[in-house]
């Protein structure tokens, strides 16, 4: 069984092999720079458990070095992330994991794949497919829709929707037409004002177009395949 719930913004857990995976921890409920619509469902305080922290690019809405500070310093975790990423924390070492489109292994006992990402705003964004028994989850992170999308087969794709440097409801659209997924989450929506978009919309849409299921989780929200 892999379960997935909804921390807020690009944050998931993704429970998989008996391992936690974390995506892009941004879990501050009042950054100092700008103003958080919606709060997380826990901050960086309250996580007990990750194993695997997964970041897709460098900017601060994904990659907060305290909050993975934090975590790290609590749960000994392996941060996987690209290299511009891993340079703005203050970790140890031994927590760092380099992450390059292509790069394939196993950490922790979860298959971990390193995919393509298109997010010119930044210096390197990836994405990532988290493998395990019970299923797989691509975290596309950061990206606009491309065409390598179309060699993704997994469970369940999350994927941005907010538009503003990501892919818009209807590129996410585009995108879930190209891969092969049985589930999709949307994420990176109206939790600041430049992305403020209606899930349920887009989920209609889904309905009508594809033949993915959509799920729209509320922040602390998750469900399980």
């Amino acid at each position: 069984m892999v379960s997935i719930k909804y921390l807020g913004h690009s944050s998931f857990t993704i429970e998989v092999n008996g391992r936690v995976v974390l995506t892009d921890p941004w879990l501050d409920p009042r950054p100092r720079n700008v103003q958080r619509l919606v709060p997380p469902a826990a901050t960086s305080d309250q996580i007990r458990r990750a194993d695997v922290i997964l970041v897709s690019h460098e900017h601060y809405d994904h990659c907060d070095a305290f909050d993975i500070g934090t975590i790290v310093n609590r749960t000994f975790a392996q941060v996987v992330a690209p290299d511009s990423a891993l340079k703005k924390l203050d970790i140890p070492e031994r927590n760092r994991v380099p992450a390059r489109e292509g790069d394939k292994f196993e950490l922790m006992g979860v298959n971990i794949e390193v995919v393509e990402a298109r997010h010119p705003q930044c210096s390197h964004a990836v994405g990532y497919i988290v493998r395990g028994e019970g299923g797989s989850v691509y975290f596309a992170g950061d990206t606009y829709q491309f065409p390598a999308m179309n060699r993704i087969d997994v469970d369940v794709a999350i994927l941005p929707i907010g538009g503003t440097y990501t892919m818009d409801m209807l590129s996410a659209l585009t995108a879930l037409k190209q891969l092969r997924a049985r589930f999709v989450v949307p994420m990176h929506y109206n939790t600041l004002k430049e992305i403020r978009v209606s899930p349920q919309e887009f989920a209609r849409r889904v309905k009508e177009t594809t033949k993915v299921e959509p799920v729209v989780l509320s922040v602390g929200e998750g469900f399980s395949i």
